[in-house]
């Protein structure tokens, strides 16, 4: 077995029948990688005539010198078959150290482990953790997570079972929030690149504008892209806001006839609540009104979503602070989930830090994604094929590894 090159439509058709198939190993996402300053290459082992196992491999120079490879979800190999997987790596080591490769990272999509709500977040392993031992024993080393999103992806995932979907499901709170979004005026809009400039301030990214621009762009050309935004209309909300209050303002006027009579506590905290419930209307009435003062509508969130086989994605989303207290982000996430369960079977919610029940900086975002009721799945890992080892350590005792790869991760 050797290393090859690979035409992009070699690569295409085996990626496409792979178990391991995603997004990031395809062309689409290559040209995205490119403008982003990678160069790349389809490269394939093959038996014979008979490709085995591919991966995109994107490369890049630090310090002047140094050449990495990044293989960004791959390799798509099948780790079960020790004797491919050693060959592999084996091979794929000698191949890129005559290029002056030091190392080759990767973090393929296999899944180690997972839990759900009704596992209380107690992680349940399966017989894939035996890949690591087996890549431990190639000298292959596994990168450990120092800080939560550490990582190139994410090792932990959050993922929504689109065809069981309903949102009853969901936390009470949320669907409590989700209905007043629905009841005041927001709605789900399917835009594209020109709404890039509204969505990507909602974002919160390490990356220019022009990477989700080129990323939009790429995907788009086969419609495996949506970008999506909230909006809201100021004009109906208000509206519905006033129609609201004078019904209360009705129920709360017979509320005083009744406690004049019987001033009951029962009575009493029926007034009371009432009375609560007008404050909270009135207040969103003088927020709504200056609001429509400045504009009649508005786009409060944003969402940039891979459709690729039978999943999708949300690859970056984000909303807007000044309307935060208007819930924007679970309507996002809601509608989201209903605008694809009739034609996907998982949506993918993006990154978690694995810790459900501790106190960490990102406890608002793991919480708020646990929420939805999801399961949670780990990943095996990052992992880096070291191809000079004098090299490889030399790079260590500096932070040019450290510089370059962190000014691509975002907190997720």
């Amino acid at each position: 077995m050797k290393i090859v090159s690979l035409t992009v439509q070699q690569f295409s058709d085996f990626a496409r029948s792979h178990p391991l198939n995603n997004y990031m190993q395809t062309q689409k996402y290559a040209l995205v990688m490119a403008d982003y300053g990678y160069d790349y290459d389809f490269i394939g082992y093959v038996e014979g005539s008979t490709i085995v196992a591919a991966t995109l491999l994107l490369s890049k120079t630090i310090t002047g010198k140094v050449k990495y490879g990044y293989a960004p979800k791959g390799f798509l190999l099948n780790y079960y078959d020790e004797n491919i997987l050693k060959s592999f790596i084996k091979d794929l080591k000698e191949y890129y150290y005559r290029l002056g490769y030091v190392f080759i990272k990767f973090n393929p999509e296999i899944i180690i482990g997972s839990t759900d709500k009704e596992h209380k977040y107690v992680m349940t392993y399966n017989g894939n953790v035996r890949i690591i031992d087996i890549l431990k024993e190639l000298n292959v080393k596994r990168r450990l997570e120092l800080r939560d999103f550490d990582l190139l992806e994410p090792k932990f995932n959050a993922y929504i079972n689109l065809k069981e979907f309903n949102i009853s499901k969901i936390h009470r709170d949320y669907r409590k929030k989700i209905k007043k979004c629905i009841n005041s005026g927001m709605s789900l809009t399917l835009g594209d690149v020109r709404e890039m400039d509204v969505i990507y301030p909602f974002l919160k990214t390490k990356r220019p504008i022009s990477y989700y621009r080129t990323f939009y762009n790429s995907f788009a050309k086969d419609n495996s892209i949506d970008l999506l935004f909230v909006k809201i209309d100021f004009e109906q909300r208000l509206q519905l806001i006033r129609n609201k209050f004078e019904k209360e303002q009705a129920k709360n006027y017979e509320y005083n006839k009744l406690i004049q009579k019987d001033p009951s506590p029962a009575n009493l905290n029926k007034k009371m609540a009432s009375d609560k419930r007008l404050d909270s209307f009135k207040e969103n009435i003088i927020k709504g009104t200056e609001s429509l003062k400045q504009h009649k509508e508005a786009i409060v969130a944003g969402a940039l979503v891979v459709k690729h086989y039978n999943r999708v994605s949300i690859v970056a989303s984000g909303y807007s602070e000044e309307f935060k207290y208007l819930n924007p982000n679970h309507f996002l996430h809601y509608a989201i989930m209903e605008r694809y369960k009739p034609y996907f079977n998982y949506l993918d919610i993006n990154g978690m830090t694995g810790k459900f029940e501790e106190e960490t900086p990102y406890k608002g975002l793991d919480d708020f994604k646990k929420k939805w009721n999801p399961t949670i799945f780990e990943f095996i890992g990052e992992f880096d094929v070291i191809c000079s080892t004098r090299l490889f350590k030399n790079l260590i005792k500096t932070s040019f590894i450290e510089d370059e790869f962190n000014q691509h991760l975002d907190h997720k």
